[in-house]
């Protein structure tokens, strides 16, 4: 998997925080690819959801929608999403 486009999961997940880090356990989970990570993990809101799917877009060019994720149930699927369609 590519370290770039993990780089901008880790900053659309802050930007799902409203700006801040997120938990070094989520972190350490995006930036290792682990397979294991849920993305109920995160908690975030509707409005969050949508924070992090414009800052996938911003960061990639990738129309990504809160829509898009909710077939999806662990994070890397996001990651192998975005991997596709680039």
């Amino acid at each position: 998997m590519s370290n770039r486009t993990r780089e901008v999961l880790l900053t659309a997940v802050q930007a799902g925080c409203h700006g801040f880090p997120p938990h070094a356990d989520i972190a350490d989970a995006i930036v290792s690819g682990n397979r294991q990570l849920e993305i109920l993990a995160l908690n975030f809101d509707s409005l969050a959801w949508m924070e992090f799917c414009i800052a996938v877009e911003l960061h990639t060019g990738q129309e990504l929608s809160p829509g898009d994720l909710e077939p999806m149930t662990f994070f890397f699927e996001i990651e192998e999403w975005l991997l596709a369609r680039a």
